[in-house]
């Protein structure tokens, strides 16, 4: 999928805008997520579930696996050859007290820093909504740190919206809290 970037941050301090490549990944690319999501781990630990340490233990066959997982899509934005960023979209799970009917999560967001800005996460939210509606979802939902106040603003601006449902990050964090958001799709 080749896209257009979309209205980012304006100003004199806004990145260039660019133009990204979003591709679906497969268990063959299983390198390349492996040293997005653990670059990604390491430049913003405040933002996922998972830990660095806990994913570098993974094994290829783990890897290999999450990205052929029928239940769960991963896409990989690519600027001038370089990865840029990544979004999975996963079907939601209907056992989670927090689970929406029909809808997927996107999960595992992140941009490179020096791609902030451009475009590229409105490229990666656009490829995991499309897919999630292509299989029929009525709504995204998603997790953000509250402490990520860019990341929300961003959520905002396309769409999203707050559940009110909060819950720990981690557990072993119980001050660090994520809010739910959605973004319906019908």
């Amino acid at each position: 999928m080749r896209g257009r970037e979309i209205a980012g941050d304006e100003g004199a301090s806004a990145p260039a805008r660019t133009e990204a490549d979003v591709r679906r990944l497969g268990p063959d690319d299983w390198e390349v997520s492996r040293a997005v999501r653990l670059t990604a781990l390491a430049e913003a630990p405040y933002a996922f579930m998972s830990t660095l340490a806990r994913e570098q233990a993974f094994d290829e066959r783990t890897w290999r696996s999450r990205l052929g997982s029928p239940a769960a899509t991963t896409f990989l934005a690519w600027v001038d050859g370089e990865p840029a960023g990544t979004a999975t979209g996963k079907i939601d799970d209907p056992d989670d007290e927090f689970t929406l009917p029909g809808s997927w999560q996107l999960v595992g967001m992140w941009v490179d820093p020096r791609a902030r800005g451009t475009g590229v996460a409105g490229l990666l939210i656009d490829a995991v909504v499309g897919h999630a509606r292509e299989r029929g979802a009525t709504a995204v939902t998603l997790w953000v740190t509250e402490v990520n106040a860019r990341a929300r603003a961003f959520y905002l601006r396309v769409g999203f919206t707050p559940t009110g449902a909060r819950q720990p990050v981690r557990e072993d964090e119980p001050d660090h809290w994520e809010e739910q958001m959605v973004r319906r799709l019908v």
